[in-house]
């Protein structure tokens, strides 16, 4: 595979690099705070990716608004060949349902999806929960307030459509990432939390239940909330790179191998099997056509949950 800075320095020969950019730098977007599972995937991701391509990067945490602030960066970067987004689920398939946003899911050249995970209800070890049944028998004498990566996310997508279907009693607060609600975990300040196995493997935290269609393995104990009696609520945190519209075919292309022989590297699959962080990768077309899909059907659930009109 060529080097990207190799492609670059062709590319100013003949006058098509984007002037604002050094030839061999990389900026890659997180759109949430550090500390957060898809920050931590992303620093992962981050070395053998740039590795491949032959530059130098740097991650950048652009947090606010639900992930959509630095997602906005990435789009509103139209031809810049020197910028990518490591993108979670719902920046790309739930906010544009919510407000108004200068991207949509066709607002991006698709790279690959890297990693999808389901994701668990959670309280703090501390707690002195340790059911679901449990949780809703204490909510009714005083309601609990759960906490998410913000408003919109998958995490809030998922406790909004759990509060929906049960008995359980309990008010959101947003934060700007997965970090700063743990903190919030860890202090009290909530007391329920649906995130990924990321985030239970780093947290040390208690899962309740497990929002897919079976049981994970390693977590043989804890049952799915159809299990529970709820209806079947599959939601899994995926994470994947896009670039802005306009660029390359082959720029497009050296992404799309640097992605997929990063996702195959020892490094990052050891990475992936420490931090459980399930790798599932997708390539450029199939990317494209799953963020489509979710977003059609997280519009569905967002309606159902009187979320969004």
């Amino acid at each position: 595979m060529k080097s990207l800075r190799y492609s670059l320095a062709t590319l100013a020969l003949i006058g098509t690099t984007h002037a604002a950019v050094a030839a061999d730098n990389l900026e890659i977007i997180v759109p949430f705070a550090a500390g957060g599972a898809t920050d931590i995937v992303a620093r992962s991701f981050e070395p053998t990716f740039s590795q491949q391509l032959g530059v130098t990067s740097v991650v950048r945490n652009v947090a606010g608004a639900s992930a959509t602030v630095g997602t906005a960066e990435v789009a509103n970067s139209e031809g810049n060949p020197n910028i990518i987004g490591y993108e979670p689920a719902g920046a790309l398939t739930i906010q544009p349902s919510l407000k108004k946003l200068p991207y949509g899911p066709d607002s991006f050249t698709y790279i690959c999806r890297t990693v999808s995970n389901p994701m668990f209800l959670m309280v703090s070890k501390a707690s002195d929960i340790t059911s679901f049944k449990q949780l809703v028998e204490e909510s009714r004498d005083q309601p609990f307030l759960y906490g998410s990566s913000g408003p919109g996310t998958l995490p809030h997508l998922a406790m909004a459509a759990t509060v929906v279907n049960s008995d359980l009693k309990a008010e959101h607060i947003p934060y700007s990432g997965s970090g700063p609600a743990m903190n919030a975990l860890a202090g009290n300040e909530i007391q329920i939390m649906a995130d990924t196995e990321t985030i239970l493997e780093n947290y040390d935290l208690r899962p309740l239940a497990v929002f897919a269609d079976h049981r994970v393995e390693g977590y043989d104990d804890v049952p799915t909330v159809e299990e529970l009696g709820l209806p079947a609520l599959d939601f899994a945190v995926w994470q994947g790179v896009v670039a802005p519209k306009g660029i390359s075919d082959e720029r497009a292309r050296q992404y799309a191998e640097a992605c997929k022989a990063t996702v195959e590297s020892d490094k990052f699959q050891s990475f992936a099997d420490k931090a459980k962080a399930g790798i599932a990768y997708l390539g450029p077309d199939d990317f494209k056509a799953f963020v489509q899909k979710r977003f059609e059907a997280n519009k569905q659930v967002l309606k159902d949950a009187g979320l969004a009109p």
